[in-house]
């Protein structure tokens, strides 16, 4: 696996990209402006060239943007449904501008609206978004922690929502934390390997395009999205030795959202998985 962090762009996305390089990291996640206002600033062109350089000088791959938080696109309201579609598109052109692979985004919480209901709605959000965006960067669904109608905590809903999509530019990103919080019991080698067994069997692991390697302190089954550092919290070394190592995603992208409480968190996580890497390649 391909490891990487969701680095600040404050100051300027380039102070991602430099800081990327010097952890030698081989992906990242950023966002491409504030992740909890509908109010974005102007990406300016020298800014977004100068950033797509220096990515692809640093050998980051994939390069992925995250949605803003506001974004729900399974709202039942069809003003804010409208606004996070189209919020959802202003960002993929500015991923595409950023020379970024993809946006990820949560589908959306449907409320009290029943299933299928929620499904098509994101799945008409999305290809709206994707439409008024025009060719570029791709859209990935990310898994949720489930509960309060939020779709996408079962692997299936994930599937289904691919299926209605099927031909457009979409993909699938599995939260380590989010699974786990959703009732997947990964606290383990062998518990971790066996999702993928079951991602390949129910979404197909060709729709699954990165993961984001979070530890948690949450049980499983809590529906409580919070993340932990690596290690630290109940999914344990066995669960990201797992994934680090599997050869099935080995061209695949992993993302830490870990907590950056001090100035060295970020070097620790990024240590603890090349160990673990490190260890599963001696071994093979």
């Amino acid at each position: 696996m391909r490891l990487g962090i969701h680095l600040s762009v404050a100051g300027g996305p380039m102070r991602a990209a430099r800081e990327a390089r010097f952890l030698g990291l081989e992906c990242l996640q950023i966002f491409a402006g504030t992740p909890r206002t509908w109010k974005q600033k102007p990406l300016l062109k020298a800014d977004a060239l100068a950033f797509r350089r220096a990515a692809g000088e640093a050998g980051l791959s994939p390069v992925v943007v995250h949605a803003p938080y506001l974004i729900n696109l399974g709202a039942g309201d069809h003003a804010l449904w409208r606004r996070s579609y189209l919020a959802l598109a202003s960002q993929l052109k500015r991923a595409t501008a950023l020379g970024a692979d993809a946006v990820v985004v949560h589908p959306g919480s449907r409320g009290k609206r029943e299933l299928e209901w929620g499904l098509e709605r994101v799945a008409e959000g999305a290809r709206r978004a994707l439409d008024a965006a025009g060719q570029g960067a791709a859209l990935w669904l990310e898994n949720t922690a489930g509960g309060g109608g939020h779709l996408g905590g079962e692997l299936g809903q994930l599937a289904m929502l691919l299926d209605r999509l099927e031909g457009l530019p979409c993909g699938a990103v599995i939260d380590t934390a989010h699974a786990f919080a959703a009732g997947y019991a990964i606290d383990g080698f062998d518990q971790a390997r066996a999702l993928v067994d079951r991602l390949d069997a129910e979404l197909s692991l060709k729709r699954v395009k990165m993961w984001h390697l979070n530890d948690t302190d949450f049980p499983a089954g809590s529906l409580r999205d919070r993340h932990a550092h690596l290690g630290k919290g109940l999914l344990g070394e066995g669960c990201f030795a797992a994934l680090v190592t599997d050869q099935r995603l080995a061209h695949m992208g992993g993302v830490m959202e870990t907590p950056k409480d001090t100035r060295w968190a970020d070097r620790r996580n990024l240590a603890f998985l090349r160990r673990l890497r490190r260890r599963g390649a001696a071994k093979a």
